[in-house]
C-alpha cells in the first residue's frame, strides 16, 4: 500500500529480511531494526503506521517493554506482537498495554496481512473521527470579543474542569446549546461522550424512558432492555435542553440522580451508579 510504513522489529536477521521482501511485494515501505532501543529511534524518526514487534530480544530491552514506552510516548501507532516463545501470561500483558494482536511464530502470512490491514483500517477511522469533532468544535466556537462575552468565556473556563453541575439560563435563541458545547470541550472529560435532550420535544410519557432507560417487559413494546442517556452519557456531558418543560415528577427523579449519582431503569429494581456527569 502506497504510503504505508511498517517497521519489523526483530533480533533475528533472517525475520527481518523475509518479512520486508513479503511486506514490500505487497506495496508497503517497510523499514528495520534490530533491537527495542533501535525502534525506539525509528519510530520517533518515521512515525510507522504499524510496528511489527519481537516479545523476545536477548539484547537490550524486550519487546513488552518496548510497547510499554512506545504507548507511553502517546504514539498512535499500531502495534503487533510476535513471538517464538510467547506464553498467555505475555499476550495478556500485551494487550492490556495496548498491542493489536499476539502472532506466535512460525508467521502466518496471511493473518499478518489481514492484522496489518485491520490496523491501518482502525487509524483511518480514528484520525477520521479526529477530523470530524475538530470540524464539529469549529462549528459550536463562540465568536465574540464584547465584555459580555469574554466574562462568559472566563466563567466556562472556571466551571469546566469541575465536576458541578451547571445551570445555564437564557431565552430561545441565545446559545444556551453553545455554551455547554465549550463547556464539555474545556472539561476533563472532553474525549467522552456530549450529549442533548431536547426535554420539551419528548412526550412526558416517554421522557423517563428516554432518560433512564428501561428493562425488558417494562411497559407494551418494550421487547428489550434499552440504556438511556443517563447511561448513554457515563462519563461525559449530558445536556437537558428546556429541563423546565418536564413533569414535576420527572424533575424530582433527575434531581435525585444529580443528587445521588444513581438512577433505576423503567420497570428495574437494581440502582445503577452513574460516574459524576456534568
Amino acid at each position: 500500500m502506497e504510503g504505508t510504513t511498517i517497521l519489523v522489529v526483530d533480533d533475528e536477521p533472517g525475520v527481518r529480511s523475509s518479512l520486508k521482501g513479503i511486506l514490500e511485494d505487497e506495496g508497503f515501505e517497510v523499514f528495520t531494526a534490530p533491537s527495542g532501543e533501535e525502534g525506539l529511534k525509528q519510530i520517533e524518526k518515521l512515525r510507522p503506521d504499524v510496528v511489527l514487534l519481537d516479545v523476545l530480544m536477548p539484547s537490550g530491552i524486550d519487546g513488552i517493554e518496548t510497547l510499554r514506552r512506545i504507548k507511553g510516548s502517546g504514539s498512535d501507532t499500531a502495534v503487533i506482537m510476535i513471538s517464538g516463545h510467547g506464553t498467555i501470561d505475555m499476550a495478556v500483558t500485551a494487550m492490556e498495554l495496548g498491542a493489536l494482536d499476539f502472532i506466535e511464530k512460525p508467521l502466518s502470512v496471511d493473518r499478518i496481512l489481514i492484522r496489518l490491514n485491520q490496523a491501518l483500517e482502525k487509524r483511518k477511522l480514528q484520525e477520521e473521527n479526529v477530523l470530524l469533532k475538530k470540524e464539529i468544535d469549529e462549528r459550536y466556537q463562540m465568536i465574540g470579543e464584547s465584555s459580555v462575552m469574554r466574562e462568559l468565556a472566563a466563567k466556562i473556563q472556571q466551571v469546566a474542569p469541575t465536576n458541578s453541575r451547571v445551570l445555564v439560563m437564557g431565552e430561545n435563541g441565545t446559545g444556551k446549546e453553545l455554551v455547554g458545547r465549550a463547556i464539555h470541550r474545556n472539561s476533563k472529560r472532553s474525549d467522552q461522550p456530549f450529549l442533548q435532550v431536547n426535554c420539551a420535544a419528548i412526550p412526558d410519557e416517554l421522557i423517563e424512558s428516554e432518560l433512564f432507560g428501561h428493562e425488558r417487559g417494562a411497559f407494551t413494546g418494550a421487547i428489550a432492555s434499552t440504556r438511556g442517556k443517563f447511561e448513554q452519557a457515563n462519563g461525559g456531558t449530558i445536556l437537558l435542553d428546556e429541563v423546565g418543560d418536564m413533569s414535576l415528577r420527572t424533575q424530582s427523579k433527575v434531581l435525585r440522580v444529580l443528587e445521588q449519582q444513581e438512577f433505576t431503569r423503567l420497570g428495574g429494581r437494581n440502582a445503577i451508579d452513574q460516574d459524576k456527569m456534568k
